[in-house]
């Protein structure tokens, strides 16, 4: 009866062993997977659009960018990317370069916006800047700024090349966000009390000294994702 009882358990432990196996080869492939995406998504950095409209009301994709501070193009292809300079003092600058087919009167010609997304998973607006700004010589310099995730801004440039136009956009990164009053955030709230008690105890004009923050006049507005 003993052997009986060895003969029937072998199989069951062969089973629970298989089932192990299995288990750890589907989290070993998920784990591989996953690191791989992570991988795949940094490679291609932010992903960067030319969108018809504007940054207040987009349109349809009219360009893709290759992505901001990516280190490979659309089409997977390895390209040169911007070394840090002084990284433990100055912000972090990322940097993507695209040829698109279309001239810069091409692109005035309809609104359009640049905007500038977290991720290929997470597409949420970091950056945007409807396309306008300054000329200069034959580059028009368009500026990009906080849109959704702040901490972000910076620079489209539209270079004309013949019947092309090269667009490098330059992004800020981890830039500290900015209150809406313009004071950096953070700042002790006793400094507030203050300069509240300042205004309200004293001075011919101590009755209009807040109308323009009360109704948000000049927060400086940021385009809608």
């Amino acid at each position: 009866m003993h052997v009986h009882q060895s003969a029937t358990m072998t199989p069951c432990r062969k089973r629970r062993g298989s089932l192990l196996a299995a288990a750890i080869s589907i989290v070993a492939t998920a784990l591989v997977t996953m690191a791989g995406t992570a991988l795949a998504h940094e490679e291609h950095g932010h992903p960067t659009r030319i969108h018809e409209g504007s940054c207040e009301d987009l349109g349809a994709v009219g360009f893709r960018l290759n992505g901001v501070g990516g280190s490979v193009d659309l089409d997977d292809t390895p390209i040169a990317t911007a070394t840090p300079v002084n990284p433990d003092s100055a912000y972090q600058v990322l940097v993507s370069e695209t040829t698109i087919d279309a001239t810069i009167d091409d692109v005035l010609a309809a609104e359009h916006a640049v905007m500038i997304y977290e991720s290929d998973d997470v597409m949420d607006a970091i950056a945007c800047g409807n396309v306008g700004g300054a000329m200069h010589g034959d580059t028009l310099f368009t500026a990009l700024a906080e849109a959704g995730v702040p901490g972000h801004s910076g620079f489209a440039l539209f270079r004309s090349e013949g019947a092309q136009t090269v667009v490098t956009v330059i992004l800020g990164h981890g830039l500290a966000p900015v209150s809406a009053s313009g004071a950096s955030e953070g700042h002790d709230e006793e400094d507030e009390d203050d300069a509240v008690h300042e205004h309200t105890d004293g001075g011919e004009n101590s009755g209009h000294d807040h109308v323009g923050e009360e109704d948000g006049s000049h927060a400086m507005a940021t385009p809608e994702a």
